[in-house]
């Protein structure tokens, strides 16, 4: 423990006379129950599996010197016997959603999460909505095991885990990004969020992602063994005025629980687009997948004028995005059966036309790294996050819209075509195409009718 730690701590006979309440020993108790327990000593976490089925579990706890309290998202039949079944999916009869707020730089940026991830979860019809304070620099944001349908598509949601609770935040993560890179960018955190693949608010302000079997989260009321306050609840209105403060071990009192309320069903919504989010998602790697075996690299390089006018507009220089478009550009112009050194040409005239110019060594490292690779990669797809419509250099003329990616294009307008690409679907009213069945139906659909499925030999 370092010095700051020990110097907030309050000392031993405080922190049991904490727990020895009556109040706190009702709360923990009635959030142990099917759960599995990991109580947090001076030198680390206890035994696991463990439980508290009894108060006087609870108190030999305390006895032995606990100084923090967890527990699993997860409910079981028997906690117990977790490390004796090797299918946990039959020992598990549900989990809770526990959205878990980190935010270091800043607690108020952590208050905007917050309300943003609790509208978020209000647009889709869920009304009961837990909140603790976490005990340190975030919240935790609950929803209720029942609040969730027990089958999707004949599918016991009980042994969906942990795909489906990662999935839903994901999908709240993918749906709040644009405006999480405002909220992160009006407190003052511009540069903190910038990466190599543009700007990433999670990395300054995170929704939690990281689920694994066993997942913990602290419990509420339980002390955090480094900040030492309480991980308090408090209702969603509540969030905007809280500071840390009001969770000194002195001052809290204990009339609100955590996830102690629920409306049955309410979270189906929710479940069924985070899974639409995932089945799209799982099309769009699938579809990736299948570009980077669907080019031949063609013996004489594509000429300029065969080239999209989004790779143009990228030539013309950036202001931002700079790093994005070097990947772009390396893997476009691969692809098209550029050599490298007309390649690292039209790579170093780029990058003199942008606003201001990548570091030299940057682009050098970047250069001699994709110089090392066998596999030709072409570059994202039209539609990947965060890159052409982000960047605001997608033209989308008409060929652009009618296909999937840049060297497509290139091919195509070359008139050189690419034997390798069969097996695709055409929309008949506006002849987009599509690799897979299901998602040429699907945009067919979209597409003002079901029209008649024109197969491309």
């Amino acid at each position: 423990m370092s010095d700051e730690e020990n110097s907030r701590k309050p000392q031993d006979w405080k922190i049991r006379q904490y727990y020895e309440q009556d109040e706190v020993k009702q709360h923990i108790l009635e959030t142990a129950e099917y759960r599995e327990i990991a109580p947090t000593y001076p030198n680390g976490y206890g035994r696991r599996p463990d439980a508290i089925n009894f108060p006087g579990d609870y108190l030999n706890f305390v006895d032995d010197g606990a100084v923090s309290f967890h527990s699993s998202v997860e409910r079981w039949k028997n906690p117990l016997l977790i490390d004796d079944v090797s299918d946990l999916s039959n020992l598990r009869t549900g989990w809770d959603l526990v959205i878990d707020i980190d935010c270091d730089p800043s607690f108020e940026l952590a208050k905007d999460t917050a309300e943003l991830v609790i509208e978020e979860l209000r647009q889709h019809g869920i009304e009961e909505i837990s909140v603790k304070f976490s005990g340190n620099r975030g919240f935790h944001i609950g929803v209720r095991s029942e609040a969730f349908p027990k089958k999707v598509n004949d599918k016991e949601v009980a042994k969906m885990y942990p795909a489906l609770p990662r999935g839903i935040i994901q999908y709240i993560r993918d749906d709040l990004k644009d405006r999480m890179v405002e909220k992160v960018r009006d407190h003052g955190f511009e540069e903190e969020m910038k990466t190599d693949d543009g700007n990433d608010p999670y990395s300054v302000s995170d929704i939690e992602n990281n689920w694994g079997q066993r997942h913990l989260f602290r419990m509420p009321y339980s002390l955090h063994d480094s900040s030492w306050l309480v991980s308090l609840p408090i209702t969603p209105d509540e969030i905007g005025g809280f500071e840390r403060s009001d969770a000194q071990i002195d001052k809290v009192s204990f009339e609100k629980g955590f996830l102690d309320s629920f409306k049955e069903n309410e979270a189906k919504t929710l479940v069924v687009q985070a899974m639409d989010f995932l089945e799209e998602q799982q099309e769009q790697i699938e579809e990736r997948r299948n570009l980077n075996k669907e080019f031949d690299t063609p013996d004489e390089v594509i000429e300029e004028e065969n080239w999209p006018p989004t790779i143009m507009n990228i030539l013309d220089g950036l202001a931002d995005g700079r790093k994005r478009a070097l990947l772009i550009l390396i893997n476009f112009f691969r692809t098209i059966g550029m050599g490298w050194e007309e390649l690292e040409s039209r790579i170093w005239n780029w990058n003199d036309e942008n606003k201001e110019p990548l570091r030299e060594s940057y682009v050098k490292s970047q250069l001699n790294w994709h110089r090392r690779q066998d596999e030709v990669v072409p570059p994202p797809n039209y539609d990947a996050n965060g890159y052409y419509k982000d960047m605001q250099v997608y033209e989308g003329d008409n060929l652009e819209e009618q296909v999937s990616n840049p060297v497509t294009y290139a091919f195509r307008k070359s008139g050189g075509g690419n034997e390798q690409e069969t097996d695709m679907y055409a929309c008949p009213y506006c002849g987009k195409e599509y690799k897979q069945k299901k998602s040429f139906k699907k945009h067919v659909r979209q597409c003002d009718g079901d029209g008649e499925i024109k197969r491309l030999d």
